[in-house]
């Protein structure tokens, strides 16, 4: 396995990375205070987009400056803050965690990455993501953008696995070389989302600064090429079908004798907000609502699945039912009953 470029890399960065970011403020904060932030921008970032991160990064550090702040906050006074980042089970796993960091570690969040782990919502990527950002140490946070650019330098292709003994070779590499934890993990971010493109044809291979790698040798050709999509789903005209819950836990329907999902009429395309307002306007729930589940169709007629949960709000105008999830059984049966 070739020596990876780290330093050309990070001389890239320093001309071209996103130094506005909040989050890579490092200077003006003590290490309890740096810990926090780097734990609240690395949770919220998750799945999420950073430019679209920012607002809600800057309003939650405002509100609630400190992790004993966040630690004392119950979920429903919180989720006005983080509504619309999505993933709500994050946002309860975050104040568990600050609950935990408060209690446990004095309000400071550890370095070791065992302890790390030991958090709600901190998997292996989030806790050296921390270690890096916040204590500086030499380590890699292996998300998928990271493995992107690792898998293209040496394979030319995004989608090839790394062995655990390259990770460990690439993570020996940086080591010998002393290179700032911070700065070339924020460089793996930064070109990833800017320079190597999930998309070839926006690719700019004139100015591609990583010339001795697979992906610019072949530009891209080693990497498949998605199939076209077939027809498509007449989301228009399709029933929504809704699977109300609480924690993927408790189910809920308006019948009392046996478990029926919630079926809306065909809307417009903005499905997850008509369900949203659906449930706020009928019944006075706050819910977050899943990407569509399921597409298909019944005696010719189009429908949609897709998850509610609620996040604020009673519940108990409804009947309650366990165990329910996606069982077939009771959305076909629910839907003969319409058709």
């Amino acid at each position: 396995m070739k020596t990876f470029p780290f330093q050309e890399l990070l001389q890239w960065y320093k001309k071209h990375g996103r130094t506005h970011l909040p989050w890579r403020e490092y200077d003006w904060y003590s290490e309890k205070e740096l810990g926090y932030r780097v734990w609240l921008a690395e949770i919220i970032l998750q799945q999420t987009q950073a430019e679209r991160c920012i607002g809600y990064f800057q309003k939650l550090i405002e509100k609630y400056p400190d992790i004993e702040t966040l630690a004392k906050t119950p979920y429903e006074d919180f989720y006005p803050d983080y509504q619309g980042l999505g993933y709500y089970s994050r946002a309860r796993n975050m104040l568990r965690a600050a609950q935990m960091v408060t209690e446990k570690f004095n309000g400071i969040f550890p370095k070791d990455t065992l302890e790390l782990r030991e958090l709600p919502g901190v998997g292996p990527y989030t806790a050296e993501a921390i270690r890096a950002f916040a204590y500086n140490t030499t380590t890699l946070s292996f998300d998928t953008n990271l493995l992107k650019v690792f898998s293209r330098y040496y394979y030319g292709d995004k989608s090839h696995t790394l062995r655990s003994s390259e990770k460990t070779s690439l993570l020996i590499q940086l080591e010998e070389m002393g290179i700032s934890g911070r700065d070339i993990n924020n460089a793996f971010m930064d070109f990833a989302t800017m320079v190597s493109l999930n998309s070839l044809e926006k690719i700019d291979w004139k100015n591609y600064p990583l010339k001795d790698c697979k992906f610019y040798q072949t530009k891209g050709k080693l990497e498949p090429i998605k199939q076209k999509k077939g027809i498509s789903f007449p989301t228009k005209k399709a029933h929504i079908i809704v699977i109300l819950h609480k924690d993927h836990d408790e189910y809920y329907s308006t019948d009392e004798k046996k478990y029926i999902p919630f079926i809306l009429s065909p809307t417009n395309p903005q499905t997850r907000q008509y369900v949203q307002e659906h449930f706020r306007i009928t019944y006075g729930l706050e819910t977050s609502v899943r990407p569509i589940h399921k597409k298909d169709y019944l005696k010719n007629i189009p429908y949609m699945v897709c998850y509610a949960q609620i996040q604020t709000g009673d519940a108990l105008q409804f009947y309650k039912y366990k165990g329910i999830k996606q069982k077939q059984d009771e959305i076909i049966e629910a839907l003969n009953l319409k058709w």
